[in-house]
This record gives C-alpha cells, sequence and structure tokens, in this order.
C-alpha cells in the first residue's frame, strides 16, 4: 500500500490560513511602479497609481493618452480608454500593449480576443487595430511605440477588414 505525500484533508488547513491571510490584509495587492533612471544614475520610482492621478481623464472625453517617457529607440505611453477607440493603423511604428486595468476585446487585423489585466499584445507596423472597453470604468494600458511616437502616424482606417497593409 502507498502512502499519499500529501492526504487531501491535511491541505485544509493550508488553504484556510491561505484565505484568512487574505481577507485580513496581510497578502498585499500589488499595484505596478514604474522604474526608470534618472539623468544622474539615480533610479526614480512612481506608482501607477500617482500617474493616473497625475493624467485624469476628464467626464466627457473617450481617451486620454499620456506621454511617460520618450528615448532614442522608443516612447512609453500611459493610455485610458472610456469606451472605445476607432479602427486606426500606424505606419512607422511597433506597438506593444500591456493592460494595466480593466477589460475589453482587442482587434488587430483579421482577429479579435479578450483581454484584461497582465495581457500584452504586440502589434507590428500597418496593422489595424482598435480596442473596445467592456468595463464601466476606463481600461488602463502602458503603449510602448518603436521607434518613439508621432502623432502624424495614426492614419483612421473606415474599414478594417479591407485595410490591412501586406
Amino acid at each position: 500500500m502507498t502512502k499519499k505525500l500529501f492526504p487531501v484533508r491535511s491541505l485544509w488547513p493550508l488553504i484556510g490560513i491561505t484565505v484568512a491571510l487574505g481577507v485580513s490584509g496581510c497578502v498585499k495587492d500589488r499595484r505596478p511602479v514604474l522604474y526608470q533612471l534618472n539623468r544622474s544614475g539615480k533610479i526614480e520610482q512612481k506608482s501607477l497609481d500617482r500617474v493616473l492621478w497625475e493624467n485624469v481623464i476628464s467626464e466627457g472625453k473617450d481617451i486620454l493618452s499620456s506621454s511617460i517617457l520618450v528615448s532614442d529607440f522608443a516612447s512609453y505611453h500611459l493610455v485610458q480608454v472610456r469606451s472605445e477607440e476607432k479602427p486606426h493603423r500606424h505606419d512607422f511604428h511597433d506597438l506593444m500593449v500591456i493592460v494595466e486595468s480593466g477589460s475589453g476585446i482587442m482587434y488587430a487585423g483579421n482577429e479579435s480576443t479578450s483581454v484584461s489585466e497582465g495581457a500584452m499584445i504586440f502589434i507590428p507596423h500597418g496593422t489595424v487595430h482598435y480596442f473596445i472597453n467592456s468595463g464601466p470604468v476606463p481600461a488602463v494600458a502602458v503603449n510602448v511605440f518603436s521607434p518613439p511616437f508621432s502623432d502624424d502616424d495614426t492614419v483612421p482606417v473606415k474599414d478594417p477588414e479591407k485595410s490591412v497593409i501586406p
């Protein structure tokens, strides 16, 4: 007869302790912190909550994009989407979207997928894309463009299915 290393009933105390710690607040909710090396070689940090506080999306606005950092090879933006983006593409910029909070549907090329906190989506230049928020509050993402983004590279697209650049 073989003995189980972890009988099922021996896990219940561990599960109970874990739940109790979570309910009592001993297990902290980890909020993202942005770090960067400043010009004097020191690491600066700022919480995502602080960046959102500094860049409040106004009640009547659907989208707010705030520049966080621009380097020689990339730019970093905090993007808040209250309802939806219009279909568009960037002919010269690759894009990485990192969803920090909220959820919705991301459309890219001829595909779509549900995304939520923690999702990372790579969108190559020339790909038609847009996001539709499915939640009650603005969705928040950090967008990384390479090369650094310029506003004149947002090309609106009327018919997304016929506008994918080969």
